[in-house]
């Protein structure tokens, strides 16, 4: 064989490289790993990892092959080993980079993976997987706080693009933070949009904050998630400093926060602020919350058998929620119907709702009434979590990829 035949033959091998366990690069050739035992300036010297066999390749320091050992392997070669090594490493490198729990990247990639039913049968489980990934990821996500007082790594203060993600950071009192997060992109969208949504959620905030706030633009009928805030609690004070600093930040762009309709929840520490920061804009609060809030007090009331058991009951109820989208001017009257309705109920039992419902609601009927809204309630700000956040740093993870 002349030496042009021999280089081509060598051009024509195919390597490839595996992790192995403990995270060290393996080449792989005709379904036999070796392990680099031995580097110099110019080579490296790769043997069979199998015990007792001497077989061996070299590369250059580029990893491009360059010729090894002529005997025969004294061992088969076991390709079913190979690919339980090649999945693994796919789920490790997935979980690394990705926020979806280890179990399914798992289900994924075995559902996906074309592999034998022999290799299938070896392939270690879900539960036997799980420490070596989970130990990997670890070791790249920061270490979870104690408390709401913490530094953010930069790479949480950027977006997955590189752009500046962290608008703000503040300590309004001692434990009190406020976190603001927004790309600069977010921010013209929801300068320039004429409706905005907001809404918090409490239940799936991360450990030492309240809740997440998170303000959402209408672009061509799409809600879309523009401010995400961390609270630590549902001051006035705090809602009126997210919306100074976001009005100062539309200011240093040359443009105004100042929107048409606003729909919020009816949390008392923002509706209030809503009226005092945006006095031209019109603002409602979202239908289901409306509902939400009587179904609410028809518990605190202990009224749940009435209402469950009880056609009429609970279909005067209804009708109180209905309200909401009865014409304003005809609100008034709708409930001085309901309210003769009631009256005939024997036991009188939706007399305590009944005031409760004049006294907290009836003066302020512009808030809650969406029969001229086009749009009557803010549920899509929900959707955008989901899932309870179970930490920080998933938090961070999420909002700056999405």
């Amino acid at each position: 064989m002349n030496a042009t035949t021999e280089s081509s033959d060598k051009e024509n091998i195919k390597i490839s490289f595996v992790k192995s366990n403990k995270g060290q690069s393996l080449l792989l050739l005709n379904d036999y790993l070796y392990k680099c035992n031995k580097k110099t300036n110019t080579k490296k010297y790769w043997q069979c990892i199998s015990n007792g066999c001497t077989v061996y390749l070299h590369t250059d320091t580029n990893d491009k092959y360059l010729g090894g050992d002529v005997p025969e392997h004294d061992h088969e070669s076991n390709p079913e080993l190979v690919e339980v090594r090649q999945v693994r490493q796919k789920i490790k490198e997935r979980a690394l980079q990705e926020i979806i729990p280890i179990s399914i990247i798992y289900e994924q990639e075995t559902s996906k993976a074309s592999i034998s039913s022999t290799t299938l049968a070896i392939l270690p489980t879900s539960h036997e997987i799980y420490p070596s990934v989970a130990k990997a990821r670890q070791k790249v996500v920061p270490l979870l706080p104690n408390c709401c007082s913490f530094d953010i790594p930069d790479d949480y203060k950027h977006a997955i693009d590189g752009n500046r993600f962290l608008l703000a950071d503040e300590l309004l009192a001692r434990r009190e933070r406020l976190l603001i997060f927004a790309s600069d992109h977010q921010l013209d969208l929801l300068f320039q949009s004429p409706v905005i949504y907001m809404d918090g959620t409490f239940s799936k905030s991360p450990p030492h904050f309240m809740q997440v706030y998170i303000i959402h633009a209408v672009l061509f009928d799409i809600c879309v998630p523009c401010v995400f805030c961390l609270l630590v609690n549902k001051k006035a004070l705090t809602y009126r400093h997210i919306f100074l600093e976001l009005k100062e930040k539309a200011k240093e762009r040359g443009k105004v926060f100042s929107p048409i309709t606003i729909m919020s929840d009816f949390e008392s520490g923002v509706i209030p602020v809503l009226k005092s920061e945006f006095p031209s804009s019109k603002h409602y609060g979202c239908f289901f919350h409306f509902c939400q809030a009587v179904y609410r007090q028809i518990q605190h009331l202990g009224k749940q058998k009435d209402y469950s058991s009880n056609e009429s009951f609970r279909l005067l109820c209804r009708k109180l929620m209905a309200l909401a989208l009865m014409p304003y001017e005809q609100v008034i009257n709708s409930f001085n119907e309901i309210q003769a309705d009631a009256d005939l109920l024997p036991d009188h039992p939706m007399e305590e709702l009944l005031l409760y419902f004049e006294k907290n609601w009836l003066n302020i009927i512009d808030l809650w009434n969406v029969s001229a809204c086009d749009s009557r309630t803010n549920n899509v700000c929900e959707g955008e979590m989901t899932n309870k956040v179970s930490n920080i740093s998933f938090f961070f993870k999420v909002t700056t990829t999405e």
